[in-house]
């Protein structure tokens, strides 16, 4: 009775250990599974962060090296602008990281989670040539702000508020001074001798002689001192600027507008970043980079005789301003003007020759004025008697001094009139023929004879499909990008 009472005990506590073991193997495989599908869905996100970050690891080294920005090549060098090469090196890294426990696991490893990457799609992108180059303009400005602050920008809005409201670049002059020589023209300077011939008695305008060599080739040379000119030049169809952009999705998240902060930022970037006459940058396909911009010519030549031509128009009409408000200046012009009309008899030509003398002395000053800022002195936008140059006499001989720069450390240098003039340049053709600098400076490296700016990408959004042999399937969207 004893022995059958014992095995009923036994049979019992047999039946209740099944039913327990089977409960708690339930609950244990359960635990199993759920920390096998944690496990996949923290991998494959891990996995596409690392993948993503590793395609930003490839950012372009010239761009960084010259330019100091942060962009991803997505051709890699090729022709190619799609995304199709950034997402297979998505999805290779993806793979890679995938697998990464082979290399480091001695003998044949179990994998408990079977995953493998399916797909790597991106979505869209911030192109850096993106909205007429704002993007590239926003990004220069962010790397000066965050490298010198407020404190290290230089505003060029009051000379800018000047020159714009006294109409400084304004060709005004040019057609005063044509209107005053076709009024004097105008003249009859026809008399009769002592035989009753008639003859036209010549005006001989001191004048003459400085107007004579306006707009000449002879300036450039005249202003350069003999220095020597660049002759780089460029094809300007090969560039950004002369072809239909590839563009991409602009901002992908909500941006303001560009404050005036960044926009000065910006043009210290550009002063910072690109060459110009006197302070040429080492191994560009042009020198003068700066001057380009603001011209948009072909050769440095070009660009170099624009920005001269608009440092005499300006300095013309502010000199001629000056001239207008210097009683001892007029009364000398207005002298030289009285004897001559006196000699030739013609006393009605004497304000008309007196004001032809006047824009002659202003043109010829503007010469020794920009003759100076090539020179690296300084020129203030408005002159006094301090800061007058050429005496009446030299001006009419157009005899230019070679430039010791004395007197001129006060005002603006060539650098703030570059700053000057590119405030007056669209932001367009500003913003273009920038990129047009960057593109030719980078296809002047080592692997880069076809870079395109409108390649690469400052951040994207991508999608990723991660599959494992478990039948999960994880969809993943992440964006990824070089933030401040």
């Amino acid at each position: 009775m004893q022995n059958r009472n014992n095995m009923q005990a036994n049979g019992s506590i047999t039946v209740y250990l099944a039913l327990v073991l089977t409960v708690l193997l339930s609950v244990l495989l359960t635990v199993i599974e759920a920390a096998r599908t944690n496990a996949i869905r923290f991998q494959a996100e891990c996995v596409t962060d690392m993948a993503l970050q590793s395609a930003l690891a490839e950012y372009h080294r010239e761009i960084l090296e010259q330019y100091d920005l942060f962009l991803t090549d997505v051709s890699y060098g090729t022709s190619e602008n799609g995304y199709g090469l950034l997402e297979a090196h998505i999805w290779n890294y993806l793979n890679e990281n995938l697998s990464a426990d082979e290399a480091v696991t001695f003998g044949k490893p179990k994998d408990l989670l079977g995953m493998s990457a399916e797909e790597a799609n991106v979505l869209r992108s911030t192109g850096a040539a993106d909205q007429n180059g704002e993007i590239m303009e926003k990004l220069a400005a962010e790397y000066i702000l965050n490298r010198y602050g407020m404190d290290g920008l230089s505003d060029i809005g009051p000379e800018v508020q000047i020159v714009e409201n006294k109409g400084l670049l304004k060709n005004t002059m040019e057609q005063k001074r044509q209107q005053n020589e076709r009024a004097i023209k105008a003249v009859d300077t026809t008399v009769e001798d002592s035989e009753g011939k008639k003859k036209k008695i010549p005006v001989n305008n001191p004048a003459d002689h400085v107007n004579s060599r306006r707009g000449s080739a002879g300036i450039l040379s005249m202003v350069m001192g003999g220095k020597t000119i660049s002759d780089k030049n460029i094809r300007p169809e090969d560039y950004i600027s002369h072809r239909t952009v590839c563009e991409r999705d602009g901002y992908l998240q909500e941006q303001e507008a560009l404050s005036m902060a960044e926009e000065l930022a910006f043009q210290e970037y550009l002063m910072e970043k690109c060459g110009n006459y006197l302070e040429l940058k080492e191994n560009g396909a042009l020198d003068y980079q700066m001057e380009y911009l603001i011209g948009g010519k072909s050769s440095d030549k070009e660009n170099l005789r624009f920005v001269v031509n608009r440092l005499l128009l300006l300095r013309e009409t502010a000199n001629f301003m000056y001239l207008m408000q210097d009683s001892a200046k007029q009364a000398e012009a207005e002298a030289m003007a009285a004897a001559l009309a006196v000699v030739i008899l013609f006393p009605e030509l004497k304000d008309l020759i007196k004001l032809s003398i006047l824009i002659a002395w202003s043109y010829a000053e503007s010469v020794n004025d920009v003759r100076i800022l090539l020179d690296g002195g300084k020129v203030p936008i408005f002159k006094d008697s301090g800061s007058w140059k050429l005496g009446l006499k030299n001006a009419l001989k157009l005899d230019i001094p070679n430039s010791d720069q004395s007197g001129g450390q006060e005002g603006l240098s060539y650098q703030m009139y570059l700053r000057l003039f590119l405030a007056f340049v669209g932001k367009y053709d500003r913003n273009f023929r920038f990129m047009d600098v960057v593109e030719m400076d980078i296809r002047l490296t080592k692997g880069n004879e076809i870079f395109c700016l409108d390649h690469c990408v400052h951040d994207f959004e991508a999608e990723t499909v991660i599959g494992s042999t478990r039948g999960h399937r994880y969809t993943l969207v992440r964006m990824a990008g070089y933030q401040k």
